[in-house]
């Protein structure tokens, strides 16, 4: 009777830890999917203020070229102009290495949380079963 009740117990108790991965996985997937959310938002703000800050550039420096008397088609002010465009392009590709970067980083890290939480279930239902079938070889099946 007491393995019947022993092996009862540790099947429950697997069933239970099964439960609880189960729901660690979901906070860790809600964490992730979050996480994904602030660097996406994050990266549309920063590429937003870019733009801003390259039209403010842009008319900066054509209006410099025009105060200087210098013409905007096929001048300097275009070199500049395409300059500053080429430079703009060259800050999102930055940016959005970035970002793909640290979306990577966060879709690692929930996994690798998932697989730990998983060894630790693994690891405290195969205890317990070694523990049961411990005091299995102690005494008899019919106990």
């Amino acid at each position: 009777m007491g393995a019947a009740t022993s092996l009862a117990t540790l099947g429950l108790s697997a069933l239970l830890g099964q439960q609880k991965k189960s729901r660690a996985n979901d906070l860790i997937e809600a964490d992730r999917v979050q996480n994904a959310q602030e660097i996406k938002l994050r990266q549309s703000i920063e590429r937003r203020q870019r733009e801003q800050q390259l039209a403010r550039a842009l008319a900066a420096a054509r209006a410099r070229a025009g105060s200087a008397g210098v013409g905007s088609y096929r001048g300097a002010a275009d070199a500049i102009v395409s300059g500053l465009k080429r430079q703009a392009r060259t800050e999102q590709a930055e940016a959005d290495a970035e970002a793909r970067l640290a979306l990577q980083g966060n879709d690692t890290k929930a996994a690798l949380r998932q697989r730990n939480n998983l060894l630790d279930q693994q690891g405290s239902v195969l205890g317990q079963g070694a523990r049961v079938l411990g005091g299995l070889a102690g005494g008899s099946l019919l106990d």
